[in-house]
């Protein structure tokens, strides 16, 4: 995998954990369910994205290209 790749594998898990931080938040808030939705929505986006990516090495979901 090349730097810029690992690099944006990194920064996407990263994002994916804050994003899961994000919605035990809201859960423990008991927020409307609405918010919570849609930031679930974001985190299938960012989830996809990495599948994507880690796909497209040719080793599927593996950082190891």
């Amino acid at each position: 995998m090349t730097d810029v790749a690992r690099e944006k594998y990194l920064k996407l898990m990263t994002e994916i954990e804050d994003i899961e931080d994000d919605i035990e938040q809201l859960k423990k808030k008991s927020a409307p369910a609405d918010d919570i939705i849609a930031v679930q929505e974001l985190l299938a986006v960012k989830r996809n994205e990495l599948a994507r990516i880690s796909d497209g090495c040719g080793h599927s979901h593996s950082m190891n290209c």
